[in-house]
């Protein structure tokens, strides 16, 4: 059975958004830091919402609007956003499937926050969703 998604930091500062567009259930959200909430639209940038939740305030400090979040309980595992073709950076993989670190490969790695071992990312969006 195909694992849940998990975003990594190839997505930070990058957000394409394509993964919004194929996920059937909408449960990839983006960080609205006026309202202080976390985003599902139901297709990209078409302003249409489809869902919020609050963020956890500690846990979306960490990246903020800079990278989009996939919600855990609402995935379904359907493998629409990780195929090869979907994100330009390849920053989406199955939570059995993240790299842990181990080959040392850094995105942004200027940035003190963007040299996370990638099962970070599985924490974090557990983490991020604070309702």
């Amino acid at each position: 059975m195909p694992g849940i998604a998990v975003i990594t930091e190839a997505c930070i500062d990058t957000k394409d958004r394509a993964c919004v567009d194929v996920c059937p259930v909408q449960c990839i959200y983006e960080y609205d830091p006026v309202g202080g909430v976390l985003f599902s639209e139901v297709e990209a940038g078409s302003g249409e919402i489809e869902n919020t939740h609050t963020a956890n305030p500690d846990m979306i400090a960490i990246f903020a609007d800079t990278i989009l979040y996939v919600n855990l309980d609402e995935c379904t595992s359907c493998t629409a956003c990780y195929q090869p073709d979907v994100c330009p950076v390849g920053a989406i993989y199955t939570d059995d499937d993240l790299p842990d670190g181990a080959g040392n490969t850094k995105y942004n790695a200027k940035d003190e926050n963007k040299g996370n071992d990638h099962t970070f990312f599985l924490q974090l969006s557990r983490d991020v969703f604070a309702d």
